[in-house]
């Protein structure tokens, strides 16, 4: 077939199941629409009295509540038979000795990829280092000078030497 004719075959294909599903949405909206219809009915309040109206609210009330507990009694036999199904599960796989392999995140590789790049880059500086020659001189090197500490500061530490006592003031120097 040519590409024209796959093309046009598949675009057929698809409008064939988009009708399709329209009418089946169309089909389950009536039955929902027909199934309420039988299970309410109509309400026609048009024309009654107090009393009348207060009987068909109670009515309806009570209808109501029927159906909520239908609808709780039907959710719990589902949770119930999902519950069954799981233990079920369970059960074969404990058998066969197959077990369920957990959900893994996904992890970027960046971060990894960056840390080897910079371990890389690290090594190969050291290495050109370690190839250069010395020349003995530290032309570059840091030079740090100890400064001189002022006087006041080797007064302070003189004084335990000298053995003078804490009470006395030092003479001061002129």
């Amino acid at each position: 077939m040519t590409p024209e004719k796959k093309r046009l075959l598949k675009q057929l294909i698809m409008q064939k199941a988009a009708e399709e599903m329209r009418a089946e949405q169309k089909r389950k909206a009536q039955e929902r629409e027909n199934h309420l219809k039988s299970v309410v009915g109509e309400l026609n309040i048009s024309g009654l009295s107090k009393d009348q109206l207060e009987s068909k609210v109670k009515e309806l009330y009570r209808k109501m509540a029927q159906l909520e507990a239908e609808k709780y009694d039907w959710e719990m036999k589902i949770h119930n038979l999902d519950l069954e199904i799981n233990a079920m599960e369970a059960k074969v796989n404990e058998s066969k000795g197959k077990f369920t392999k957990p959900v893994l995140k996904k992890v970027s590789k960046t971060e990894q990829r960056l840390e080897k790049l910079k371990k890389k880059n690290k090594a190969s500086a050291a290495s050109f280092r370690e190839g250069l020659k010395s020349t003995g001189q530290d032309k570059y090197a840091l030079e740090e000078k100890e400064s001189e500490k002022p006087e006041w500061t080797k007064e302070k530490k003189e004084k335990p030497e000298e053995g003078g006592e804490a009470g006395e003031a030092a003479p001061a120097e002129s």
